[in-house]
C-alpha cells in the first residue's frame, strides 16, 4: 500500500497545479532573463527573513539584478505569475511552497531554497521519519543555504537532493547583527519602551510551546516560578519573558518580570539580552551569533526527546549549562558566561559562516556563479 501511495503522491502534486504547470510550460517558449529573480513567499503578507535581507543588500550595492516580489498579499493570477516565473533566471523561495516543486525548470534556471530556520535543530523534511519518500516536495532545488559546512549533508537529507547543491554561505537575515547602526537604532527603541530595562542584567526566558501546531499550543506552568527566579536573581538582574506565538495558556507574570511576549522580534530582544534561557527553539543558534551566553532549561527532555527527532542528541546543543531541575536555575543562569568552551564548539558547528558577510557570499557564490 505505502509503494502504491508514494507511486501515486507525485502524480496528486502535479494534478493539483496542472493548470499552472501548462502555462509555466508554454512560457518557457519565451526568453529566459539574465538577472531577473522572482521571490516567491506564500506563508507570510510580506516580505522578510532572508529573503528581504538578500533584497536589500543587491539594492544597496545596485547589484544588475530586477527583482519581483510576490507574496500571499499580491499574488497575481496563474497567467502573469506563471510567465514571471518561467522567465526568471533565479526564482527563490524561503519556506513551503508546494507551487514551485511540481515545476520542471528550463536549462539556465535556478530554484534557490533559503530556508527560514537557521542550525539544525528539530528534523524536517525527509529526515523526518513519517515523510512521504515518493513526493516532489523540496526535490527540485538547484540550490539551498545552510548556516555551516557541517549542516549540509543534514539538509541535503531534509530536502531530498544531492549534497553539492547545498552552500554554506551562511544565513542572510544574521549579517544585521553586524550593523551597528541597526542595533543602536534596535536598542534606543526598547531602552525608550521599556526603562525598566536600562541598568540592569538582562534574563531573557523565551521557552518553545509544547502541543502540536498553533492550535494547540501550551507551556506548562509547573516548568517555571517565573517570581522566585526573579527573586533569587536579585535587583541587578531584569527578568524578560518572550513566550513562543503558539502558547495560548496563560501564565503568571508577576511584577519583578518584564513580558515582552507582545515584541514580535525575538532577535531585537536577543540584542538586549545578557543570558538566553530556552529549552528546544532554534533561537539558540540567532543567540550565538550575537554572541550571549546562554542556559538550556529542559526540565521535560526525556518526555520531549521522545516525541520530537532531534538531528543530534540534545547534550550537542549544549551552548551552555543543560538544567532539567527548577531550583537549579538561578545558579546556572548567574554563571553563565558567553565565552563558555560549550558555546564556542556550537558557534563553530553550527553558525561558522554567520559572520555579517552571509549575503555578499550568497550573490558571489549562488548568483554570479
Amino acid at each position: 500500500m505505502m509503494n502504491i501511495k508514494s507511486l501515486a503522491y507525485p502524480l496528486l502534486q502535479k494534478g493539483r497545479y496542472a493548470k499552472f504547470i501548462s502555462l509555466f510550460n508554454k512560457a518557457k517558449q519565451l526568453p529566459l532573463q539574465p538577472g531577473k529573480i522572482v521571490m516567491y513567499v506564500t506563508s507570510k503578507g510580506k516580505l522578510g527573513g532572508n529573503l528581504l535581507a538578500i533584497k536589500n543588500y543587491i539594492e544597496n550595492c545596485r547589484l544588475p539584478y530586477e527583482i519581483t516580489v510576490y507574496t500571499a498579499e499580491n499574488r497575481p493570477g496563474d497567467m502573469v505569475l506563471a510567465p514571471a516565473m518561467a522567465t526568471a533566471q533565479f526564482i527563490m523561495v524561503d519556506d513551503y511552497e508546494p507551487l514551485v516543486y511540481a515545476l520542471k525548470l528550463r536549462e539556465g534556471q535556478h530554484l534557490v531554497q533559503v530556508w527560514h530556520a537557521m542550525g539544525a535543530f528539530k528534523r524536517f523534511g525527509y529526515a523526518r521519519s513519517t515523510a512521504e519518500k515518493g513526493s516532489l516536495t523540496h526535490k527540485n532545488y538547484t540550490e539551498a543555504i545552510v548556516s555551516s559546512p557541517e549542516l549540509c549533508s543534514l539538509y541535503a537529507e531534509s530536502f531530498g537532493i544531492s549534497e553539492d547543491k547545498i552552500k554554506p554561505v551562511g544565513t542572510p537575515r544574521t549579517d544585521v547583527f553586524f550593523d551597528s547602526a541597526y542595533t543602536d537604532r534596535v536598542k534606543r527603541r526598547l531602552n525608550d519602551a521599556y526603562p525598566r530595562l536600562q541598568g540592569k542584567k538582562v534574563c531573557l526566558f523565551a521557552p518553545t510551546f509544547r502541543g502540536e501546531n498553533v492550535n494547540d499550543g501550551y507551556y506548562p506552568k509547573e516548568y517555571i516560578d517565573l517570581e522566585a527566579l526573579a527573586d533569587a536573581l536579585g535587583e541587578e538582574w531584569l527578568v524578560v519573558l518572550k513566550l513562543h506565538p503558539y502558547i495560548k495558556n496563560r501564565i503568571d507574570v508577576p511584577p519583578a518580570v518584564l513580558d515582552l511576549s507582545a515584541e514580535r522580534e525575538i532577535n531585537d530582544l536577543l540584542l538586549m539580552t545578557d543570558v538566553l534561557v530556552t529549552d528546544y527553539s532554534s533561537v539558540i543558534f540567532e543567540n550565538a551569533v550575537i554572541g550571549n551566553a546562554a542556559v538550556l532549561y529542559a526540565p521535560d527532555l526525556a518526555e520531549y526527546t521522545a516525541d520530537r527527532g532531534f538531528y543530534f542528541p540534545y547534550e550537542d546543543y549544549a551552548c551552555g549549562e543543560i538544567v532539567t531541575e527548577r531550583e537549579a536555575l538561578p545558579a546556572a543562569v548567574r554563571s553563565a558566561t558567553a565565552d563558555d568552551e560549550r558555546m564556542t564548539r556550537f558557534r563553530q558547528r553550527f553558525v561558522s559562516q554567520c559572520d555579517g558577510k552571509a549575503c555578499e557570499r550568497f550573490v558571489k557564490e549562488i548568483l554570479e556563479d
